[in-house]
C-alpha cells in the first residue's frame, strides 16, 4: 500500500515519539533505581543511627530485656526483620528474628540481601567507646511503595508530554499537509499537462523553494512542450512536403524492403505506369504484381544494384495491369533505412520516345525528299564534326557533285577555297585569341548567335567559282545540345555581276559627264539608259533579297518539319519490322491470337502517331506553300487579311522561338482584301526581320506588335511598333534611302525598309509612315486600300 505524504509524516513522527519516549523512560527508571538504592541507603543509615540511640542506654545498663523490647519495637515501626548484636570480643548478646541456626560468632555472620530484605551492619559506640556490632536485616516494602510512587509519576509525565506532543504534531501536521496538499496540487496538474499552474512564494523556506522550483519547472516543462509542439509540426509540415514531393514526380517511384521485396510506398506515377493501384501494391512484391515482363532483364539490374549500389538508366521492359508492354529507363539506389536495407526505384516510360524516334527517321528521309524539291538554293547539313550528312538537290545543281559523293566527308576542305578559310581563321583568331580550324571556322559564330549569313566562294566539281551568300545555323535539340549545322546556300554571282556592272557604269557616266559636257543630249540619253540598267539591277537586287528571305524560311521550315517528319518515319519502320515479323509468322504457321492483337494495337497506335505528325508536316507545307506561292508569282487575289498574316507569322515561329523577343498580332477576322498578298507578306517579314535586326541590339528582350483596323469602308490601317531603342534623328529621314544601313559589313543590305516602301506605295498602292525617338521605340503605318490599284 502506498502511503501519501502526510501520513508518512504522522507515522515518522510518531516513531520518534516512540524511540524518545523509550529513551526518557528508560532514562527515568535507571534515574529511579538509583534514587531508590540512595534511598534504601538513607533509610539504613536513619535506622541505624536511631537503633544506636535506642539500644546506648539499655546497653549501659545491661538491660537485655529492654535491648530485645527495643528490638520488637523497631520490628513493628521500621520494618526491622531480624537483630544481631554482638559484643566486642564478637560474641553474640542478642538475638531476634533471625530465621535458621543463630551465629555465635561475629565472624560466622554473612550479611546476604535480596529482593526482599536489606542487611546492614551498625558499630555500637557508647560514651566513646566500641561496644560492639550490631546486624540487622530491614524488609524492602518502602522501596516497593517508593518504586510504585515513581513509576506512576513518570507515567503521568510522560502521559502529559505525550498529549503535548500530539498537539504539537497535529498542529505542525495541519500547517504543514496544508502547504504540502497545495504543492500535491501543483505537481498534479504539471504532470496532467497543466503547465501555467503558479503556486505563492511567501519566503525562503523549504516549501517556497519548493514552490519555486516548481514554478520553474512548469515555465520551462510549457517552454519545452511549446518547442516540441513546434518541432512536431515541422516534422509534420516536413513529411507532408516530402510525401507532396515524391506524390509530385510524374514517374514510377517505389519504395520497396530488400529482404521481402514488398513495396512500402509508392506514388501516383507507379499507378499510371503500371496500372495498380498505390494502396493495392503496398504490401505486395513486384513479382507478385507481376510488372516484370523480362525475368532475365530483372535479376541483371537487382545484381548491379547490389554489387555497386546504385543504378541508373537500365533499359528493360515492364507488363501493365492489362497486359500492355511498355519500355522503361529504371533507375535505382540502395537506402539504409532504420538499419534495414531498402530500394528506391524509378521509371520512366521510355515507349512513346522510342516510337517517335522511329517517325523521326522517316520523317528525316521524308525531309530529304522535300529539301531536295528545293532546287534553287543549296542546302547542306553537317554533324558537329563537319560530316556531311545531308547533299540537297540544289547543293548537287550548285557544286555538280551527286549526294553520294560527298555525305560522311568533312565539308570545308571539299569545296571552300582555301585562301577565304585562312582570311576568316586570322579573324577569327583575333577575335577569340585562339587557333579554330575545320568546320569551327565556319560554325564559331553560328554557335554564339544562332546563326549566320556570309558570302563565300564555292568551288564547283569542274573547278569554277561561284559566290554564294551562305546561311549557317546551329542545329539544337531539346536540351540545347548542338546535334549539327544547317548550311543554306544562294548563288548570289549573278547579283555582284549586277553589282559590280552597276559600280563600273557609275565610273563610266562620271567620267562621260566630265569629258563630254557638250554632248549634253547624247550624254542624257546614254544616261537615262545607265539608269534603266540601274533600275534592272535594282530589281533584280530585291528579287536576291526576296530569295534570301525565302531562303532563310526554307531552313525554318526544313528544321520544324524534321520533328514530325522524324516521328513519322520512325513509326513507318517500326511498323515496316513488325509486319515484317508478322509475315514470317504467317509463314511459319506460328501466329498466335495474342501477337496478332499485339500487332494491331501498334498499327493503330502508330497510324494514330503517324496521322498527327503528318497533318503538323502538311499544315507547315501548306503554309509555307502559301507564303512561298504569294512571294514568288506576287499574284492578285481576294484574301483574308488575319489568315495570311498568320500563315506567314506560323512559318517565322521557329526563328522567333529561338529569340527572347515576342511577337503579338491584334488583328480582327473579316478584313477582307483585293490585293496582293506576296508584296503584304514580305512588308511585314521585313518589317519582322528589321526589327530583330536593329530594334533590339543590346537587348535581352522586347515586344513586337502587329495591329489593324479598318479606317472607313476603303481603307485598312496596320501598325508595326516595337518598344526597342529607337531610330536616331539624324536616321530617320534615310531609312527608306536604298543600301542606308548602321550594319554594312555584319549581315546588312540597306533594302529592307527601300522594299518595304516601294511595295506599300507603288504596288499596294498606299501610304507609309514612321514615328521613332531614341530609347522610345518606333512605330510604322501602314494605311492601304482593301481593293489594291491596278497593276501598271
Amino acid at each position: 500500500m502506498k502511503l501519501s505524504l502526510r501520513w508518512k509524516l504522522v507515522l515518522g513522527s510518531l516513531l520518534v515519539e516512540v524511540v524518545m519516549l523509550s529513551f526518557l523512560v528508560t532514562n527515568s527508571l535507571r534515574l529511579n533505581e538509583a534514587h531508590l538504592q540512595q534511598l534504601a541507603g538513607l533509610r539504613l543509615r536513619e535506622v541505624s543511627v536511631l537503633l544506636n540511640a535506642s539500644l546506648g542506654p539499655s546497653l549501659v545498663q545491661q538491660d537485655f530485656a529492654s535491648v530485645t523490647e527495643v528490638f520488637r519495637q523497631s520490628r513493628s515501626h521500621e520494618g526491622i526483620t531480624y537483630f544481631l548484636l554482638y559484643d566486642r570480643q564478637g560474641q553474640l548478646v542478642a538475638a531476634d528474628g533471625w530465621q535458621g541456626e543463630v551465629p555465635q560468632k561475629r565472624e560466622a555472620m554473612r550479611l546476604e540481601s535480596d529482593a526482599h530484605r536489606l542487611d546492614s551492619q551498625v558499630d555500637i559506640v557508647l560514651a566513646g567507646q566500641a561496644y560492639g556490632t550490631l546486624f540487622f536485616g530491614m524488609s524492602t516494602g518502602f522501596l516497593d511503595r517508593a518504586r510504585a510512587d515513581l513509576l506512576t509519576e513518570s507515567l503521568v509525565i510522560a502521559g502529559m508530554e505525550v498529549l503535548l506532543s500530539l498537539i504539537c504534531l497535529a498542529a505542525l501536521g495541519t500547517w504543514l499537509t496544508r502547504h504540502l496538499k497545495t504543492l500535491e496540487q501543483a505537481a498534479t496538474a504539471i504532470s496532467a499537462g497543466q503547465f501555467d499552474v503558479r503556486l505563492p512564494v511567501s519566503g525562503e523556506d523549504e516549501l517556497s523553494v519548493v514552490a519555486k522550483a516548481l514554478n520553474r519547472m512548469g515555465e520551462e516543462l510549457a517552454s519545452e512542450m511549446a518547442a516540441l509542439r513546434h518541432s512536431e509540426q515541422q516534422q509534420r509540415e516536413a513529411a507532408a512536403r516530402l510525401q507532396a514531393v515524391f506524390d509530385a514526380v510524374p514517374d514510377y517511384l517505389s519504395l520497396s524492403r530488400v529482404s521481402d521485396g514488398r513495396i512500402l510506398k509508392a506514388n501516383g506515377g507507379f499507378a499510371q505506369l503500371t496500372g495498380y493501384e498505390a494502396e493495392y501494391a503496398v504490401g505486395r512484391t513486384t513479382v507478385e504484381l507481376g510488372i516484370w515482363a523480362n525475368q532475365a532483364h530483372r535479376e541483371i539490374w537487382i545484381s548491379r544494384l547490389m554489387n555497386y549500389g546504385s543504378l541508373a538508366d537500365y533499359q528493360t521492359s515492364m507488363r501493365t495491369r492489362d497486359g500492355r508492354l511498355v519500355v522503361v529507363l529504371l533507375s535505382a539506389k540502395m537506402l539504409n533505412i532504420d538499419g534495414a536495407p531498402h530500394i528506391v526505384a524509378l521509371c520512366k516510360d521510355i515507349t512513346e520516345r522510342l516510337q517517335v524516334e522511329a517517325r523521326i527517321e522517316k520523317a528525316r528521309r521524308d525531309l530529304q525528299a522535300v529539301l531536295d524539291a528545293a532546287s534553287e538554293v543549296s542546302i547542306i547539313a553537317t554533324d558537329p564534326e563537319g560530316l556531311i550528312t545531308m547533299f540537297n538537290r540544289g547543293a548537287e545543281k550548285l557544286l555538280g557533285y551527286s549526294a553520294s559523293d560527298v555525305v560522311g566527308k568533312q565539308s570545308p576542305s571539299l569545296f571552300h577555297d582555301k585562301g577565304e578559310m585562312r582570311e576568316r581563321q586570322q579573324e577569327l583568331r583575333a577575335r577569340y585569341g585562339s587557333e579554330l580550324e575545320g568546320i569551327s571556322l565556319f560554325t564559331a559564330l553560328a554557335m554564339e548567335q544562332g546563326s549566320e549569313i556570309r558570302n563565300w566562294t564555292y568551288i564547283r566539281c569542274d573547278g569554277s567559282k561561284k559566290t554564294v551568300s551562305l546561311a549557317v545555323t546551329a542545329m539544337r535539340d531539346e536540351s540545347g545540345t548542338v546535334k549539327g549545322f544547317l548550311g543554306i546556300g544562294r548563288d548570289i554571282t549573278p547579283q555582284l555581276e549586277a553589282e559590280r556592272a552597276l559600280e563600273t557604269l557609275n565610273n563610266e557616266l562620271e567620267q562621260r559627264v566630265t569629258e563630254r559636257t557638250a554632248a549634253l543630249q547624247k550624254a542624257n540619253q546614254e544616261l537615262a539608259d545607265a539608269m534603266a540598267q540601274l533600275r534592272f539591277a535594282q530589281d533584280e537586287l530585291v528579287r536576291s533579297e526576296k530569295m534570301t528571305a525565302l531562303g532563310n524560311m526554307v531552313a525554318v521550315v526544313a528544321h520544324e518539319l524534321n520533328t514530325p517528319i522524324g516521328n513519322s518515319l520512325t513509326v513507318a519502320s517500326t511498323m515496316f519490322d513488325r509486319s515484317g515479323e508478322l509475315a514470317r509468322a504467317i509463314e511459319n504457321n506460328q501466329l498466335k491470337k495474342s501477337a496478332l492483337q499485339d500487332y494491331l494495337a501498334a498499327a493503330r497506335d502508330g497510324n494514330d502517331i503517324l496521322l498527327r505528325s503528318l497533318r503538323r508536316a502538311s499544315e507547315l507545307i501548306t503554309n509555307f506553300k502559301h507564303v512561298a506561292v504569294d512571294q514568288t508569282t506576287g499574284q492578285r487575289r481576294r484574301f483574308d487579311l488575319k489568315e495570311v498574316v498568320e500563315d506567314m507569322v506560323s512559318v517565322l515561329s521557329p526563328m522567333l522561338r529561338k529569340t527572347t523577343f515576342r511577337l503579338s498580332l491584334e488583328i480582327p477576322d473579316g478584313i477582307q482584301m483585293d490585293s496582293f498578298p506576296g508584296p503584304l507578306e514580305q512588308v511585314v517579314t521585313n518589317l519582322i526581320t528589321n526589327a530583330l535586326a536593329h530594334a533590339f541590339d543590346q537587348r535581352s528582350d522586347g515586344l513586337m506588335r502587329l495591329s489593324a483596323a479598318c479606317s472607313d469602308e476603303h481603307t485598312v490601317t496596320l501598325v508595326f511598333c516595337d518598344d526597342g531603342v529607337g531610330i536616331p534623328e539624324e536616321h530617320l529621314s534615310r531609312i527608306f534611302d536604298p543600301f542606308f544601313t548602321t550594319k554594312m559589313g555584319r549581315g546588312g543590305t540597306g533594302l529592307g525598309l527601300n522594299i518595304v516602301h516601294n511595295i506599300v506605295t507603288k504596288t499596294l498602292g498606299g501610304q507609309l509612315e514612321v514615328k521613332s525617338e531614341a530609347g522610345s521605340g518606333t512605330q510604322f503605318t501602314l494605311r492601304l486600300p482593301l481593293r489594291a490599284p491596278a497593276a501598271p
